[in-house]
């Protein structure tokens, strides 16, 4: 009891603030952490917007454990960061418990039994919409690991749709960017728009009225509404008048399965993750064909070159082993030698040095591609965010909508965007009546002789591949610290998507050509000159988005890292439930 009425004595202290001329003034004991490195030998939070890092880090000061403090800083982000994610969307989560074990929910959307595809697929509306996820796996997790009230936890969700929040210069972007799209939906305008027509600046007050209504049925209920009650009504009215599949008893059957879980070993370390739906079995096939190289002993533009290629070989399985239904082959040592065997290798260059510098820890707006603009309309969604308690339990959840506000619809008087998935969007995944189409999220863990040692996520699309594998292998392979592992430069196989038809390309990838933290002109010629066809990209925040965390076995310390180029942070408890 004591815990619960000082996490309440906390969220009002947190929440607390004066209005003036419509905006929220904090003061400074109450403003959220902005750091992007954090430690604490008591727990952590990395997460994309401070607000939700705040919520999370709340929890467990309060004394609730990882995976409380990962419901708390999911709803807030279905909240703070619309663009990216939300309650009509899906996700996938990885659990680590106290006693080792692991544990998966699988909260994709799924598509209605009814859906018929249209012949010109559609980008957005009610035609791409189908049954969310988000709640139901929340709810799971929740449930079967969580130890405080629901109602307490989605409390600073509620209470920053319901009072507002700042909205920050990222968010700002996208919105004006999807302006067109706001007004062309009732719901959407009404609920992202000043007077129907101008759109939420940086630092303005953004209140969701009706979302807050949405989340306290929720918290009330323990998720039923969303899928049978009022919300589901409300669902399925909208849905019916205006082209869309869902129907109630789509919402009633949806269920948050258990995610299948696969592992493997890299160079004493076993890796973690989801596959297919999930994109965790690319991970572990991308790390598989890696271990066939002594990467400790190349350059850093050596190690870019193999890097890219084993990533293109594991993306480039997705056309042959969509389902991937055997894990065994996902696994398989045998097949990642035989396609490390076509690897080229760089020539050594001891002269040859990556010239690139490790950053301050400070995001560059003005430098930032918050819209996605670098790679086209549909790169930029996603959210990844990393819980850790003081027991060991650890939760790494990757939610997302798809593309920037997802089908840019929103039901009128429910306040939250749903996910596309038919249509367009997912064009090549298995949109047939009951499935649940592939994605590249992979929430993962990586452990050592059966410690937790890093978990982490990314967020961007086919990219999150790209963020994750990089991360781990420069952890592991350069003997990096997270943030040195999280700044570096990174790169990304070249792909198409011609006629529905997947194809990537090997020798050809797009660089990270940031003057912070990007590789170097002599870089571009070294790789040129190995045969490899270059595309610089000088733009922050075009190659994933990494929130990870790390545990000192020796010290038992937590580090948490929020990516340099996104407005996320990390932070961790003065005070948990292991210690008065």
């Amino acid at each position: 009891m004591k815990k619960i009425l000082s996490l309440v004595l906390l969220t009002a202290i947190f929440f607390a603030c004066k209005k003036e001329q419509g905006k929220a003034v904090q003061t400074e004991e109450q403003k959220p952490a902005t750091t992007k490195l954090a430690q604490s030998g008591l727990g952590m939070v990395a997460a994309a917007q401070p607000l939700a890092t705040a919520a999370g880090n709340s929890i467990l000061e309060a004394g609730g454990n990882a995976a409380d403090a990962a419901v708390a800083t999911a709803f807030v982000l279905a909240v703070v960061e619309p663009t990216m994610n939300g309650i009509g969307g899906r996700n996938q989560i990885l659990v680590r418990k106290a006693d080792g074990s692991f544990m998966g929910y699988n909260g994709m959307t799924e598509v209605p039994a009814s859906f018929v595809p249209a012949e010109e697929p559609p980008s957005s509306g009610h035609g791409t919409v189908a049954t969310p996820g988000v709640v139901a796996a929340l709810m799971r997790l929740h449930a079967e690991h969580g130890s405080m009230p629901l109602p307490t936890l989605m409390q600073p969700a509620i209470q920053y749709a319901r009072e507002g929040f700042e909205v920050l210069a990222g968010e700002a972007k996208r919105h004006a960017n999807a302006l067109k799209d706001i007004k062309e939906n009732p719901g959407f305008r009404g609920q992202m728009l000043k007077s129907d027509t101008i759109p939420y600046r940086a630092g303005e007050i953004l209140k969701q009225p009706d979302l807050a209504k949405t989340l306290e049925r929720i918290a009330a209920t323990n998720g039923k509404d969303f899928y049978e009650g009022e919300t589901a009504k409300k669902i399925v009215a909208d849905m019916a008048v205006n082209g869309g599949f869902v129907t109630e008893n789509d919402l009633k059957e949806y269920k948050a399965l258990d995610a299948r879980y696969v592992t493997t070993t890299y160079r004493g370390y076993e890796i973690h993750s989801i596959p297919a739906p999930a994109g965790g079995g690319l991970v572990v096939k991308a790390l598989n064909i890696l271990e066939q190289f002594d990467l400790s002993s190349m350059s850093d533009v050596q190690w870019a070159g193999v890097v890219n290629q084993a990533l293109a070989f594991a993306m480039e399985s997705v056309v042959y082993d969509y389902k991937e239904e055997d894990l065994a082959v996902v696994q398989s040592k045998a097949w990642a030698r035989e396609k490390a065997s076509q690897v080229h290798v760089p020539e050594s260059n001891p002269k040859q040095e990556a010239a690139y510098i490790a950053p301050s820890r400070q995001i560059l707006a003005a430098n930032t591609d918050w819209t996605g603009a670098t790679w086209g309309a549909d790169s930029h969604h996603t959210t990844h965010f990393v819980t850790a308690d003081c027991s060991g339990m650890v939760v790494s959840i990757t939610q997302t909508i798809g593309p920037i506000f997802g089908s840019k619809v929103i039901t009128p008087g429910l306040g939250f965007v749903y996910a596309s998935t038919m249509g367009a969007y997912l064009s090549g995944a298995d949109q047939a009546p009951g499935s649940r189409p592939r994605t590249t999220i992979a929430p993962t863990v990586v452990t050592k002789e059966g410690e937790t040692v890093l978990v982490l996520g990314a967020a961007g699309g086919l990219r999150i591949l790209s963020g994750i594998v990089q991360t781990i292998s420069r952890v592991i392979d350069q003997d990096k610290t997270l943030e040195e592992a999280v700044a570096a430069p990174r790169v990304h196989p070249k792909t198409s998507f011609d006629d529905g038809k997947r194809e990537v390309f090997p020798m050809r990838f797009s660089a990270e050509f940031t003057k912070k933290n990007g590789w170097a002109a002599a870089d571009s010629l070294y790789w040129q000159a190995q045969g490899f066809e270059i595309d610089a990209i000088t733009r922050f925040g075009a190659f994933a988005r990494v929130h990870a965390v790390t545990k000192d076995l020796e010290t038992g310390l937590w580090t948490g890292m929020a990516d340099l180029d996104w407005e996320g942070t990390a932070d961790g408890p003065e005070a948990a439930m292991c210690k008065d």
